[in-house]
């Protein structure tokens, strides 16, 4: 899909190797909005689910690409598979860390701007995103290593994609059960 560039690349060339990954991307968008759809319902009952919509897919993309740069950064070095899977290891408790960090931190917030249910919902949901983002971008890099794909690349649309389109649905998934919708 993408062709081997470095930074001295006319504009076109560079262009061209990045373009496959931003379509990817957009696609993907597009199945954010089917999920955000399939939860239409359940957010026209709960208006308050669709203000933390940003921080749910942000906070997973943003953790996604931390974890995600970290193990491309290790590919770029060379390093051996040992080394990249302690990594692996190390990138998942940062994320536990976080994740709890964070869900206990918006707890907070959420539950002092609405109500605790909410907080609940958005504190559990944003836990899960967090952590599976952690995962997923530490993967998605040796994946990609694997094929051949330059992760550089390739990793960014995979991880924020993923993290967009999952971490919507589990944010309504939880938001639905602890609604009882």
């Amino acid at each position: 899909l993408s062709e081997k560039v470095d930074s001295n690349a006319s504009v076109f060339r560079m262009s061209r190797a990045r373009l496959p990954w931003l379509l990817i991307g957009m696609i993907g968008g597009t199945f954010s909005a089917q999920v955000i759809s399939t939860f239409e319902l359940s957010i026209g009952k709960i208006p308050a689910l669709a203000f933390f919509i940003p921080l749910i897919t942000a906070m997973g993309g943003n953790v996604g690409v931390q974890s995600s740069a970290i193990v491309v950064q290790s590919l770029a070095k060379g390093n051996q598979f040992n080394t990249i899977t302690s990594k692996l290891l190390k990138e998942t408790l940062i994320g536990l860390l976080n994740g709890i960090i964070c869900s206990l931190c918006i707890l907070g917030i959420a539950s002092a701007f609405s109500d605790l249910r909410l907080g609940i919902t958005v504190s559990v949901a944003l836990f899960v995103v967090i952590v599976f983002a952690a995962v997923m971008g530490s993967m998605i890099p040796l994946i990609m290593n694997k094929y051949k794909i330059d992760p550089a690349l390739a990793t960014g649309p995979f991880v924020t994609t993923l993290n967009d389109v999952l971490g919507l649905f589990i944010y309504f998934s939880v938001g639905m059960l602890l609604f009882d919708l």
